[in-house]
């Protein structure tokens, strides 16, 4: 029978082998050549390695410890010792913001002698504690948004992305009155012209 090719031990020539044991004892002489240890019967000893079965229960030890980690983990039996631990939220957080409803306006849009309008409605995001602040700017606001939204032209109006704009331009001039802090968001519920 023939045995496989990582069984059978590897043969070099005595010329390695003498140079191989002199580095791995660091006997060179100073002309080069090797000088042999007196237990030549070491190197010439095949030293046992783990061989087959020394491999074959390392894969499978390996194979058992991580099927036990991974059941482990997966029926949940040291998630709770590892889990993250959720972090306290302030508590404005966890009250959330409030919403400031605006009293909806009609605005004519489009010049003197135009028959268009503009029907406008929004709300405010406001932090918890700053919305009785903006309740009492609230006829300044719509004193704003209606300057603004009577200057629009009706070309304006009716580009797909003027929303957008007019929305930062809202949200610009309602900053500069009530303070960058005071309202943290614009939410703008219909824009309809008609």
């Amino acid at each position: 029978m023939v045995s496989p090719f990582w069984a059978s031990p590897v043969k070099f020539p005595i010329p390695f082998k003498i140079w191989l044991a002199s580095h791995r004892l660091g006997q060179i002489s100073d002309n080069g050549s090797a000088e042999m240890a007196e237990d030549t019967e070491e190197t010439e000893e095949k030293k046992a390695g783990m061989g087959l079965k020394g491999w074959l229960i390392v894969v499978i030890l390996a194979a058992v410890l991580g099927g036990g980690g991974f059941y482990a983990t997966y029926s949940g039996l040291v998630a709770d010792q590892f889990a993250a631990k959720p972090a306290p939220h302030p508590v404005a957080e966890q009250d959330g913001p409030k919403f400031v409803e605006l009293e909806p306006m009609l605005v004519t849009v489009g010049g003197p002698g135009s028959i268009k309008q503009l029907k406008f409605r929004a709300f405010l995001e406001v932090p918890h504690d700053g919305s009785d602040h903006v309740v009492t700017l609230q006829p300044r606001i719509l004193d704003i948004f209606s300057t603004y939204l009577r200057a629009l032209g009706p070309d304006t109006l009716e580009d797909p992305a003027a929303l957008i704009r007019i929305r930062a331009q809202l949200l610009r001039r309602l900053h500069l009155l009530t303070g960058p802090d005071a309202v943290s968001d614009l939410l703008i519920i219909d824009f309809v012209v008609t």
